[in-house]
């Protein structure tokens, strides 16, 4: 009896299977973190107000900002930890332990009536998060196919603003303590669910356990035992133990970061741009505005309530998010990224106009709906892609070797960056007013159009040679 060939688009879809199963797995914990970061939207206000729900009483407007700031000094801590333990005990193993600071944030919203517990709970969500937005692109740029990685890896984004959404609508229809029960049970969901995925075969050809690295590429990329998949198979190892040992050298003597790693033009090249990214991603304003999403409806004199409109913002949030997964393979990087960048600037511009005439006394209540329209355009819009290509780019341009550790130097900045804008936001809206931030974060938006279109290479369905060449200035023969 003659076997029956597939055809190949069918091949092709089940050799992907696996991956997508695994990226939705490793993302549940995307989703918990997006939880950790929506929930200051509806329960912020809630704290600072005269029911608060702490035996303590209301907070203060300044602990208020240090609530809403201290995930960011967390995440500035956790990303230098997870960094080292990713590259010492491997992607799988510190996505594991992302989860327990995440679950000890909830224990401290919900078991805890003094603010100083709640900055506690911030500071551990923290250290989840430096782990989540670390590891998690780290982790599907290592498992995916070079056809596939920025579609898998837009996953990230868009799981953790339905993550985001979650904590916005739980939180603006349960009670404080309520949430808290039920949104710790994603990190525990993660945990059960990820166990059963294996390490990244990168990792593995880096420490030696060729047969287990083999092992996991059969199970991502679906191989049997038939003799073309043993072909593939074997093809493919070799070429990622040529890109993690390109000198041929074994680990003992080639795993080791040592100065002369970052000498190549294209390495320093790569750093600097991440460092710019993960700026103009947090001057982008789209994390400040997601924070204080409720408060600047509220101010902005809109008919909506706040939590309402903030919902209402949560879901075109997933919804540019879930754009990007359909067309951040389809496009280039480049002109994604520009027309992304144009159209937040253009949204932000139009929310700064707003205000300025309500700050100058005009009528503006025949126009109460710019706010919520324009800030709902510009997420949406961002989201498909000046949210999620930051990270796609990121995981792409830094060298291999490099990229555990390159990735913690960009996501350290970021975090720090993400302070000073969070922090000092409600500052920056008395000293600038809210036209003058929003003006400044569309100059941001300006600039980081430019800087993609003159300075960052096309990295869409390349392999990771390639893009390095590209670093380079060069091109595969």
């Amino acid at each position: 009896m003659t076997e029956t060939k597939l055809p190949i688009t069918i091949k092709a879809n089940r050799r992907l299977v696996h991956q997508y199963l695994a990226t939705l797995c490793v993302n549940i914990i995307s989703l918990a973190q997006g939880t950790a970061i929506g929930w200051l939207s509806p329960f912020l206000p809630l704290l600072v107000s005269a029911n608060a729900p702490l035996e303590a009483g209301p907070v203060t407007d300044i602990q208020a900002t240090w609530i809403a700031s201290l995930l960011c000094v967390g995440a500035i801590f956790g990303t230098v930890i997870f960094g080292w333990s990713a590259d010492k005990f491997g992607r799988k193993f510190s996505l594991c332990m992302a989860a327990i600071p995440l679950l000890g944030f909830w224990a401290c919203v919900a078991f805890g009536g003094y603010v100083e517990l709640l900055y506690l709970g911030r500071v551990l969500a923290g250290l989840g998060a430096a782990g989540v937005f670390l590891l998690v692109p780290l982790y599907i740029t290592e498992i995916a196919e070079d056809s596939i990685r920025g579609s898998l890896g837009s996953f990230f984004i868009l799981f953790i603003n339905m993550g985001t959404l979650v904590s916005f609508v739980v939180g603006s229809y349960l009670s404080y303590h309520i949430t808290s029960y039920i949104l710790m049970i994603l990190p525990i969901v993660f945990l059960l669910c990820f166990i059963h995925f294996p390490e990244t075969p990168q990792h593995l050809i880096r420490c030696n356990k060729l047969e287990a690295a083999e092992c996991s590429l059969k199970y991502l990329r679906s191989f049997t035992t038939s003799p073309e998949h043993v072909e593939m198979l074997k093809s493919e190892m070799t070429t990622m133990i040529n890109q993690v040992h390109p000198n041929g050298k074994d680990s003992s003597e080639d795993s080791s970061i040592k100065l002369a790693d970052f000498a190549p033009f294209s390495t320093k090249k790569a750093i600097l741009i991440g460092m710019v990214l993960v700026t103009l991603n947090q001057f982008s304003g789209c994390f400040a505005l997601i924070n204080y999403t409720a408060n600047i409806f509220a101010e902005s004199g809109s008919d909506l309530d706040p939590n309402v409109a903030a919902i209402i913002v949560g879901v075109i949030q997933i919804a540019g998010s879930y754009v990007s997964t359909l067309v951040v393979d389809r496009f280039q990087r480049k002109g994604l990224y520009v027309v992304t960048a144009f159209g937040s600037a253009i949204g932000l511009a139009a929310m700064g106009v707003h205000a300025y005439l309500k700050g100058s006394g005009y009528d503006v209540s025949a126009i109460n709906w710019i706010p919520v329209a324009s800030l709902s355009f510009v997420i949406f819009i961002a989201s498909c892609g000046i949210l999620p290509l930051t990270f796609v780019i990121l995981s792409e341009i830094l060298p291999q070797k490099l990229r555990s550790f390159g990735g913690s130097m960009c996501t350290t900045f970021l975090w720090v960056v993400s302070f000073i804008v969070i922090k000092y936001f409600p500052v920056m809206v008395e000293v600038l007013g809210m036209h003058g931030c929003m003006w400044t974060f569309a100059g941001c938006c300006t600039f980081g159009m430019f800087f993609n279109a003159l300075f960052i290479p096309e990295t869409r369905g390349k392999s990771i040679e390639e893009i390095t060449l590209a670093m380079e200035g060069k091109s595969k023969n």
